[in-house]
């Protein structure tokens, strides 16, 4: 096994000495690895950290644990389908995880120096298909995929686990299904899937190997990612979670609730509209929760620590002796912030781009990128804010010729050196708001890759909105009119999601982009019939899709088609929001490289 191990992470670390650097094509852009999750050990000696490894030729996304002892990283697991939920055990000696090891997500355990994994809890629960357009856990950015448990998380004394299921409810449907707003909705007939599946929440006791169940809800702790999960006090006596009133994705109106493990006392706390981050205080009394302004314990609403004007809770928080820890970000970073217990947040380094996925003890693990630069693990000194670089996942990368992007008013541009000389077509990329300080980000780019559209010679920009202005579009043109490398009779615009929305609202109500590309989303002025509908469509569209899209994106190209204007729809079947089959991102990235030089190139 562990020769095997081995083996895997001489090629995750393999690096090309030889030649000139390279030119970045697609293959580069899919191939990226990201530290997806990163957990310090109860001593904080130690990090572990999974590590996703795209493959185009395999069309598969496999993860590996891996974990960093001071200057040596070594791999823990082989890769795997898929890793989620690490954890260390309590005493350190091995690491929990979620995986579909036998073909559904279950609990595995790990010993940290590798080995064979075993099943801490065996639960004998369903597997359920969640993830992607699956009902009721809809996960419109995960891959579906079976699971028996959502979640979990050991308490501090090693004695208790608790994890939460998902609990079908049974409704019968011979007979047909009322429709529920609560659960249900456009999707919901889209899929068939009608039943009611709850979050059960159960407690295992590692002493006589028992689990007992505690509570069901409808939309409970990580029944979607980024939402509040579950967190035990310091001593091991209360566990926290969070539930929901509906199922809807867009319901974030929290409800604290608090288990006395010992007597079952069950209380449940009004987060008043704070986001529960589900972190307590070090003397087990608060439960840190987020406003829009600041950080709060609940029960009460007592001020924690007040944010930045201007920033956000984008992650993780820690509540640690006297001082607070969270992740925040602005309009173009993210970064870690630190405080004293009633004070101002402030960032702990002043380090250039962006500290996240951050694991916070008696040091700090983070995950280090910017707009230029690759993501790779480094150590931040919690004392001084000096960050120190660690595992690289992307060495090969250092082989690669890149587009150093360049901050502009509204967010970036990539102009290759010919075109300083000689204005060039010019591709303006758009989700709306988050072209920020990350390296070639799916939820920005998404089949829209920046990097290699340098590479062929067109300038890039990649264009956030303007906060308060309702029309996009003007914001798109004054970025290529103000660039002085673009020739703005060879503009293009690409987007997905919002992004779609805005693409295609410029080519319906502006002659000034001469072809437009739009990703599993789109804009009411090209569907008949909307009460919006535009009398023009000036410019070709391409469309890329997924399921839960086809109904609208279909609409839009038989319109496009009907006022006489190039119009092509492509189907990626089984498809997430944020495709993540690697062959689907590879050809979609090739369709919008030809799609452009078609249409800006002829």
């Amino acid at each position: 096994m562990m020769k095997l191990l081995a083996v895997g992470l001489a090629a995750l670390s393999m690096v090309s000495t030889a030649g000139e650097p390279r030119a970045v094509g697609v293959d580069d852009v899919v191939q990226l690895r990201r530290i997806v999750e990163t957990r310090s050990s109860p001593d904080g000696r130690r990090v572990a950290m999974v590590v996703t490894e795209p493959s185009v030729a395999d069309n598969t996304v496999t993860s590996r644990i891996l974990v960093a002892d001071g200057g040596v990283t070594r791999p823990v697991t082989a890769a795997i389908g898929r890793i989620a939920n690490l954890r260390w055990s309590p005493d350190g000696t091995s690491l929990d995880y979620l995986a579909p090891l036998d073909g559904a997500d279950e609990i595995w355990r790990v010993p940290a120096a590798g080995g064979k994994p075993g099943k801490p809890v065996d639960f004998a629960g369903p597997a359920v298909e969640i993830g992607g357009k699956h009902e009721p856990f809809r996960l419109a950015n995960i891959p579906p995929h079976r699971a028996k448990i959502l979640a979990f998380d050991w308490s501090p004394d090693g004695r208790s686990l608790a994890f939460t299921t998902p609990r079908p409810g049974g409704r019968p449907v011979d007979d047909g299904v009322a429709f529920d707003e609560r659960t249900m909705d456009l999707r919901t007939l889209e899929t068939g899937e009608f039943d009611l599946v709850r979050n059960g929440l159960w407690l295992f006791d590692a002493k006589t190997g028992r689990s007992r169940h505690v509570f069901d809800s409808i939309m409970g702790p990580v029944a979607a990612p980024g939402k509040p999960g579950m967190a035990w006090s310091p001593d091991s006596g209360k566990l926290a979670f969070v539930t929901r009133e509906t199922q809807q994705p867009t319901d974030n109106r929290d409800t604290l609730r608090i288990l006395e493990t010992a007597s079952g006392g069950l209380s449940t706390v009004d987060a008043g509209g704070a986001r529960v981050l589900a972190t307590w205080s070090p003397d087990g009394q608060s439960v840190l929760a987020a406003k829009p302004d600041q950080l709060v314990a609940l029960p009460g609403g007592a001020v924690v620590a007040t944010l930045p004007a201007g920033t956000r809770v984008s992650g993780s928080a820690w509540w640690l002796g006297d001082r607070v820890f969270a992740e925040l970000a602005d309009a173009r970073h993210e970064s870690l912030f630190a405080a004293p217990t009633a004070g101002s947040l402030a960032p702990v380094s002043t380090a250039d781009g962006t500290l996240a996925t951050c694991s916070v003890g008696t040091a700090a693990f983070c995950v280090k990128e910017s707009a230029s630069a690759r993501p790779r693990l480094s150590f931040v000194d919690l004392r001084t804010g000096a960050v120190r670089d660690g595992f690289d996942p992307n060495p090969g990368f250092g082989r690669v010729r890149l587009t150093t992007p360049e901050p502009t008013a509204s967010g970036y541009q990539l102009v290759p050196e010919a075109c300083r000389q000689t204005r060039c077509p010019v591709v303006v990329i758009t989700h709306g708001y988050d072209a920020t300080e990350r390296f070639m980000p799916d939820a920005n780019e998404w089949q829209y890759p920046s990097q290699v559209f340098a590479a062929k010679g067109y300038v890039v920009l990649l264009v956030n909105e303007k906060p308060g202005i309702q029309d996009p579009v003007p914001t798109m043109e004054a970025a290529v009119r103000d660039c002085r490398f673009a020739d703005p009779a060879r503009a293009g615009i690409m987007g997905y999601s919002r992004g779609a929305f805005v693409a295609e609202e410029a080519i319906a109500r502006s002659t000034f982009f001469k072809a437009a590309s739009a990703g599993d989303g789109g804009s009411p002025s090209l569907i008949e019939g909307s009460g919006q509908t535009t009398e023009h469509v000036n410019a070709p569209l391409l469309q890329q899709v997924g399921p839960a899209a086809g109904w609208l994106t279909l609409s839009i190209h038989q319109f496009v088609k009907s006022k006489k204007v190039p119009s092509e729809l492509m189907l990626f079947g089984d498809e997430t929001h944020i495709f993540h089959q690697p062959k689907h991102r590879a050809s979609a990235m090739e369709q919008n490289l030809a799609w452009f030089d078609r249409w800006l190139r002829g």
